[in-house]
């Protein structure tokens, strides 16, 4: 909030700036290195769609819009991901689940260390919206994930939504980097239909 409360008074004009401003202002470098700044990834996404609500649509919402995943792309994976299962959460309340079982495909990819899940049956996704990740053979972490991440339907551009390491919720910690090689992507496509 303080972020975006920066970016609303023109203090900053970009999302780069506030965050960076804010990470310096909050960490205490006389008690220790700790950075202090906004926490995850996907707080870092929101802060940007702030920015981006300010100067591409001055001030107003995008319009909805509606959208249905239909695949993930996860590169730099350990195993063959048939074991994973990905939630999707609209509202606090978990609206899709997916496994290798059940309402997807997955298809690992050796030559090119990625696996492909083709999701079927996505009920349509508007606004905010959780995706969450888990495997027997991924340890767990906050909010007992792997990993996941946030997004607003109507700020995806070109109906994709691609993220590194850093950019995933839990990935981005130093602790996960041993398991989770530098390459680590996810990529999610969607459709209108």
């Amino acid at each position: 909030m303080v972020c975006a409360c920066l970016i609303a008074t023109e203090i900053f004009l970009t999302a780069e700036e506030s965050l960076y401003y804010f990470g310096e202002r909050r960490t205490d470098k006389t008690n220790g290195t700790k950075y202090q700044g906004v926490e995850t990834p996907s707080q870092n996404r929101y802060v940007g769609y702030f920015a981006q609500v300010k100067h591409s649509y001055n001030w107003n919402l995008p319009p909805r819009k509606t959208l249905f995943i239909k695949r993930f792309v996860i590169y730099s994976i350990h195993g063959d991901g048939y074991d994973l299962k990905v939630q999707i959460v609209m509202k606090k309340k978990i609206v899709f689940s997916c496994t290798s079982l059940n309402n997807c495909r997955v298809f690992h990819d050796t030559e090119t260390d990625r696996v492909i899940i083709d999701v079927f049956n996505c009920p349509p996704l508007y606004d905010d919206v959780k995706v969450q990740v888990s495997s027997s053979d991924f340890p767990k972490y906050y909010h007992n994930y792997p990993f996941f991440f946030w997004f607003n339907t109507s700020l995806i551009q070109n109906n994709r939504l691609c993220l590194q390491r850093n950019e995933l919720d839990n990935l981005h910690k130093e602790k996960t980097w041993k398991m989770y090689q530098p390459q680590y992507a996810v990529e999610t496509y969607f459709d209108e239909k």
